[in-house]
């Protein structure tokens, strides 16, 4: 297994390979590409960076004396070429087991409980952006719209890496249908208009 944190001013990415070929590349500690390789892929990915989006690009491929070894590009301009992966293993991370049992009352659809688990697992990690975006889905279900828009909000704040979620996840079909989610994109998912989301009698 081969391991290696990169620091791109405020931006940690980390990559990690491991013995079958699964290589993994994680920004700020989420998960942003997950890829097979034997010679080497490409990993492009988008980062939240000081409230705009910059593309970076992590290709793998091996060099002489099948040393592994990474390109790394933001936005054309390349950060660090040929540079060599050591052995090593990921670092673990404290597990939060509120997320986990509400991710799973989430995808059961049993989504009173999911946010029950939610706001415990906020308690965990206060500032982990995927919690609100799971939240955002279980009021989407809920047609909650505003409470929906306004957990996007906080995912985006501390730096949601997959924005294209909030444009193609099926939990989220309500939030997109609404007259304020334009306005919502143009504006980097920070702003919206309440005026513009259908209100229901929950």
């Amino acid at each position: 297994m081969q391991y290696k944190k990169i620091k791109v001013e405020n931006t940690i990415i980390e990559f990690h390979n491991n013995w079958m070929g699964e290589e993994t590349v994680i920004v700020n500690g989420q998960i942003v590409s997950k890829k097979s390789s034997i010679w080497g892929v490409e990993h492009p990915f988008s980062v939240m960076e000081d409230g705009h989006q910059s593309r970076y690009v992590l290709t793998t491929k091996v060099g002489a004396n099948m040393q592994v070894l990474i390109d790394l590009w933001r936005n054309g301009q390349l950060v660090e070429g040929n540079l060599p992966i050591p052995m090593g293993t990921m670092p673990k991370r404290p597990s939060n087991k509120s997320l986990k049992e509400g991710l799973k009352a989430l995808q059961d659809y049993q989504l009173e409980e999911a946010l029950e688990h939610f706001d415990k697992a906020l308690d965990f990690e206060r500032e982990n952006p995927e919690i609100y975006f799971h939240k955002a889905c279980a009021y989407s279900i809920l047609e909650e719209g505003i409470k929906g828009y306004e957990c996007l909000k906080k995912a985006i704040e501390y730096n949601l890496q997959d924005t294209e979620m909030i444009l193609n996840h099926d939990m989220l079909a309500f939030l997109r249908i609404q007259d304020a989610f334009e306005d919502f994109v143009n504006s980097d998912f920070k702003e919206y208009d309440p005026k513009g989301i259908e209100k229901t009698s929950r």
